[in-house]
This record gives C-alpha cells, structure tokens and sequence, in this order.
C-alpha cells in the first residue's frame, strides 16, 4: 500500500499540473482571440440569399434583358414619350445558333399603340459584331408642340402622328472602350389633328411658325456613331466615361424639303465612391441640325426638351428648336443590390443657332427618385421633379442617360 505522504504529493503534483495544461490550450493574446471568435462567426453565417424580385431581375438581365426573353412575356413602355404607362404582349425566341427574335404589341393608358418585330442575328468575331433590324409601327394620336424658342409660352396644342419604319444597323466593338455604329432605315411619317379638347397643330401656328405642318416625309435615314465608353453596361453602371458622337441624315424621298442633318454628342463621367456605393454621376448632352438653303427640319424631329428623359421637371416636348443643350447631375446611392435611391440636377435650352449654346438663359429642375435594375440595365425608375412650371411624377422604364 502506497503511503499516504506520497499519495499527497501525487494530488497536489495533478492539481497544480492541471491549470497550466489548460492555460496552455488557450490563445496567447487578445488578437488571437478576436480572431477566433471571427473565424467561429464566419463558420456560423449563411451566405446572402437574393429574394423573389432579385432573383428574377438578374434572370432577366442573364437572358439579354427584357428585349429577348424567351416565350411569352409581358413588355412595358417603349412607345414614344407622352405615351404615358404602357404595356403589352411579347414574345421571343433564342434560337440554338444565337439568332434572337422578338415580336411585341404595346398598348398605353392614352391609346398609343405600337406593334414590332426584331432580330439579331448570332454575334460575330467573338462577339465585337453585332447585326440586327427591326420592322416598327406606332401611332400617337396625341402629341405636345408648343411655340418654338427658349422662352415658349406654356400655349399647348396636340398633333398626332404614324410612324412606319424598316431597317437594319451594325454595332461594333473591336476593343473594350471602343463602339462604333451604322445603319440605314426607311422612315414614313403622317401627322395631322388631334381629336382632344386642346387646339390642332394647324389651327394654331402657320407654316412660317411651325415648319412642317401638313407635310408627311418619307426619309431614308442613315447614321453613324463612334464612342469611347468605359463603362461596365449600357443602361446603368456605377463607374467609367462615356464620349460619343452620332451623325444622322435624313433624305426626304417624298419630292419635299424636308431633307436635313443633325448631330448628337454627349460626354458622361460616372465617379464612384466607397467601392461604389455612392456614384456622382455628370453629363452634358447637345444636339445640333443643318439644312441646305430652300430646306427646313418638320417641328417633329426637331431637338427637344422636358419629358422623362431630359429636362425632367418639364412636359414632355416643353421646348423645341434647332439645337438644344442639357446639362444633368446625379447623386445615387446604394439601397439593397438592385435597387438605388438618386437625388438629380438638370438645367438645359433649346436655341435657333448654334452660337447660342452656352449657359445663359438656362432652364432647370431638382428632384429625387428610386431605381430599380439589373448588373447592367435599369427596367424601373420612379421620380418626382420640380421646374418653375411645378412638380412632375415620373414613371419609366430605362435610365435617363443611355
């Protein structure tokens, strides 16, 4: 039998062996405590999990967003601005060889109506070419126009207008930052009354006031664009630089004079902040036209602004003359993934030449909406802008910079 002396020692060897082994399994400083308790909360997170509307927005920006979804499907806005909300029946078809169909009828809440087929054909040289065409009708029976000029009273009349076109364009990439487009389309334009309350486009101005009245051209319209654009998608990005310049001419075949051509341009810079999360988003877009001598531009393809897009606390077709101006800022910040908040800035001008496109005189809003979109395109915008002319409720189905 052991003696219990040493049997003593032997418990008082064990207890005081047992704490340093312990201490011994515990971390050696405050860091490598936090870490652990990081690394054992890491373990325990779920992944983020998008829910419903997320979902199904980024499925539709992975099939080519909502212009080639497959099957039927619901299509929304597209028409003509003024149209108000408007929707209709698609359907689209990706054939196995990447040729894209789409066929869609639309119908407004002010009796606009637009019926269209499309297709692209299968992208070439890796994808740096892009063909496709289109054959459009839309009628709007019901259109603003307003005196001409930077300063037009707000002295309101209606026209309606039918137009038919068949095309088809080209659009090229040979390298990341560089587009380049061409295309060439059969316009037919019909204008005439508009069976509203309001007074008739010919009732109201003369031909000296407004030019075009009465005349329906039949243009072939040819364009080219070039642009350096940086950034990651076409109808929304947080970040990248956008130079673009497009020249379109319009050759009326009717045996008028309606025969003009004009130019669009626009330099963007988007700067993100916080990875991101806050964009400052500057732009200044202008428009110019040229007519030859015993030639005129119909008021209906004149530059315009006010509307959804472009001088938003204004009318649509508020302002219209030979050249136009627009300056807009932006300030979004992020809400959930696809969704954003923005606060915005836009002062702009029509004149009847083009020394006058500088910064007097310039007409301008304030406002504040939400949009909703996908890794590259926005399909929602809502907003409220106020001019001097009052407050404007937007609802849209694109971004208001392309």
């Amino acid at each position: 039998m052991r003696p219990p002396l040493v049997c003593l020692l032997c418990s008082c060897a064990v207890l005081a062996l047992a704490p340093a082994a312990a201490r011994g399994q515990e971390p050696t400083s405050r860091a490598e405590a936090i870490a652990e308790r990081q690394e054992e909360k890491a373990r325990e997170a779920a992944p983020y999990r998008r829910n419903r509307f997320e979902q199904r927005l980024l499925e539709i920006e992975e099939t080519g967003g909502f212009a080639v979804l497959r099957g039927w499907f619901v299509t929304f806005g597209d028409i003509k601005q003024g149209s108000g909300v408007a929707l209709g029946p698609a359907y689209g078809k990706l054939f196995d060889n990447g040729t894209a169909v789409t066929v869609k009828g639309t119908y407004s809440i002010r009796n606009f109506k637009l019926l269209q087929v499309q297709a692209s054909a299968p992208p070439i040289a890796g994808g740096r070419l892009l063909l496709s065409g289109r054959v459009r009708w839309q009628d709007a029976p019901e259109l603003a126009v307003y005196p001409l000029g930077p300063d037009a009273p707000r002295t309101r009349a209606d026209f309606s207008e039918q137009r038919t076109e068949a095309g088809g364009q080209m659009a090229l990439r040979p390298v990341r930052f560089i587009r380049i487009g061409a295309g060439t389309v059969y316009e037919r334009y019909r204008t005439g009354g508009a069976a509203t309350n309001r007074p008739s486009v010919e009732a109201f101005f003369t031909p000296a006031e407004m030019p075009g009245i009465g005349a329906d051209p039949e243009y072939i319209h040819s364009f080219v664009s070039a642009a350096i654009d940086s950034r990651p998608g076409l109808g929304y990005s947080r970040s990248g630089t956008l130079l673009e310049a497009a020249l379109h001419d319009y050759n009326d075949r009717s045996g008028g004079r309606h025969s003009f051509r004009r130019v669009d341009a626009i330099a963007r810079q988007l700067i993100p902040i916080l990875h991101g999360n806050w964009v400052l988003d500057v732009s200044v877009r202008t428009s110019t036209t040229h007519v030859e001598d015993g030639h005129e531009v119909p008021f209906f393809l004149l530059p315009d602004l006010g509307g959804s897009g472009e001088l938003r606390g204004y009318s649509a077709y508020r302002f219209r003359d030979r050249h136009s101006i627009i300056f807009t800022g932006e300030y979004r910040w992020y809400v959930q993934e696809f969704v954003d908040m923005a606060v915005f800035y836009d002062a702009g001008k029509v004149t009847p030449t083009r020394s006058a496109l500088d910064f007097d005189g310039l007409k301008s809003n304030v406002g504040l909406g939400i949009r909703f979109h996908g890794p590259q395109a926005t399909f929602l915008r809502i907003e409220a802008a106020r001019g001097n002319e009052g407050l404007r409720l937007i609802f849209a189905f694109s971004a208001p910079v392309r």
